[in-house]
């Protein structure tokens, strides 16, 4: 066989692979697509996955069913991605957690997420809110962290657990300012809660929208949040930057990952599928609804978003010297 030949044979196959692929990807879906999301039913994770399963099945019309595999910080259901068929029939729905927090907390993971996980898309942000017992003698951010200063491990703060970015957005305020405040963790949000109402704790750093009824009632105050603007549902109060600390600006988010080694027509696919989900009118006002932020990100784009956010926790877990103890 001539060179030239063997050039156009080549040629023929590389045309007829991407043909079939083109094929693939624009049959998809022909089966139902599965949700894995890291956490127990009824949280927003969970609630934010099967709103967005509901309008992917009916743009697509593949069944979508939603699989809760909650646990070790979110990395049961990471590890359940990653032993997924490539295929883009299973699917992650999940926060930063088990993404760019554990990994850089713990040695014995068992996934890595640049060779295991395909960035998909993210599909909403939120902010996570500063907030104390009113019997806490600070007006806003500067005097609670004056407080702070003044006496070592004078303020006390809960989060969800040791090691989760409701923790470490908390150890950031600290590090910032050269602080030591104490950490009670408790097993999960709700306990976390209950402890700063009830003036177990201080303060406790989590979602806007979870602590509205509070604030409402005066059994909270807030501080600030630390989005780049105020919160819809609480316009009054401040961002971290115009609190006084101008470097502080963080967002809590929720993506879609796919294995790795899923074929570039089908993530494309996927890519499409997602976003065209994201800017439905229901998923939006759902979205809304849930005190979270609207924000689609191409694979691109949410890929980078991921590395910049492992990065970030990287340098508060190894500055503040947190260590999980299980």
């Amino acid at each position: 066989m001539t060179r030239t030949l063997r050039a156009l044979c080549a040629l023929g196959l590389t045309g007829l692979m991407l043909i079939a692929s083109q094929v693939w990807a624009q049959t998809f879906p022909s089966q139902p697509i599965r949700l894995i999301v890291p956490a127990a039913p009824g949280g927003s994770t969970d609630i934010l996955a099967r709103n967005l399963g509901r309008i992917i099945q009916e743009q697509t019309g593949a069944t979508v069913i939603v699989d809760n595999k909650a646990g070790a910080g979110g990395a049961i259901g990471v590890q359940a991605l990653t032993q997924a068929a490539p295929n883009g029939y299973t699917l992650l729905v999940t926060v930063p957690d088990g993404i760019t927090v554990l990994p850089n907390l713990r040695k014995d993971i068992p996934y890595n997420v640049e060779r295991d996980l395909l960035p998909i898309g993210l599909i909403a942000e939120t902010s996570w809110l500063f907030a104390i017992n009113p019997k806490v003698p600070a007006r806003n951010m500067k005097e609670l962290v004056a407080l702070a200063a003044a006496k070592s491990g004078a303020i006390k703060f809960s989060s969800p657990g040791t090691g989760t970015s409701a923790h470490l957005i908390t150890e950031s305020v600290a590090l910032g300012s050269n602080l030591q405040m104490l950490h009670v963790p408790y097993k999960g949000a709700g306990p976390a809660t209950t402890a700063v109402l009830s003036g177990e704790v201080d303060m406790i750093a989590t979602s806007p929208i979870s602590l509205k009824n509070f604030l409402d009632s005066g059994q909270l105050r807030g501080l600030a949040i630390t989005g780049g603007s105020r919160a819809a549902a609480l316009p009054n109060i401040p961002t971290m930057v115009e609190a006084g600390f101008p470097e502080f600006v963080a967002s809590a988010w929720f993506g879609v990952f796919a294995p790795a080694g899923l074929p570039a027509g089908r993530a494309e696919r996927l890519e499409e599928i997602v976003s065209a989900a994201v800017r439905h009118p229901d998923l939006q006002k759902q979205i809304a609804s849930m005190g979270l932020d609207s924000k689609f990100m191409n694979r691109a784009e949410f890929a980078r978003y991921v590395t910049a956010d492992s990065l970030r926790w990287r340098h508060v877990i190894e500055k503040s010297k947190v260590v999980m103890t299980d």
